[in-house]
């Protein structure tokens, strides 16, 4: 049996999209997803490289730091390599309230009027927060100079969505971990 691939959003290479990471402070969230893995490293830069290598969405409470290592893993410049991460899911830390909420937005979640699926997501590198209260947001993490060059997202929904920039004073800054990381993909 061939399964026919479903029609692309924004690029076919939302299709690259592999699911989910489970960071470790929310592991009690993987049977909530499919396609979910937790992960295999101890701190969160590693996760998100992980993440990337692995094209998964991440999954966390923990929204500052994951936000802060996102853009920065983004900003590396590696030349004709995409440097983005494959978006972020920041789920409330009340265990409880979780399991609630996440499974409202286990399709997806609904930008402008429409539905749109984990697979763009993660491919626009979103950040999709769940609240307590049932409210969803969604904002755009900076893209990599790969990406904004070379595979520009025009759609007015994305472009309407709250940009997070990071701080400018980190704008040219190296993370070391990162470059670290970089050296071991060879």
């Amino acid at each position: 049996m061939v399964r026919k691939q479903k029609a692309s959003i924004l690029s076919e290479d939302e299709h690259l999209w592999c699911g989910f990471i489970i960071d470790l402070d929310v592991t009690e969230t993987l049977p909530l997803f499919r396609r979910a893995h937790i992960t295999a490293y101890p701190t969160d830069p590693e996760t998100v490289h992980e993440s990337w290598l692995e094209n998964r969405t991440v999954v966390t409470n923990n929204e500052k730091d994951f936000i802060r290592y996102s853009l920065e893993h983004s900003k590396r410049d590696s030349g004709p390599v995409c440097q983005d991460c494959w978006g972020l899911l920041i789920v409330p830390a009340d265990a409880i309230t979780r399991g609630r909420v996440i499974v409202k937005a286990k399709n997806g979640v609904t930008i402008a009027g429409r539905l749109v699926p984990w697979r763009v997501i993660g491919y626009a590198n979103l950040c999709v927060t769940l609240h307590t209260d049932g409210g969803v947001s969604v904002r755009r993490l900076r893209r990599c100079a790969w990406c904004e060059r070379n595979a520009p997202i025009e759609e007015q929904w994305y472009k309407d969505l709250p940009v997070i920039e990071g701080k400018k004073k980190d704008r040219n800054a190296k993370f070391k971990n990162f470059k670290d990381l970089h050296k071991e993909d060879g």
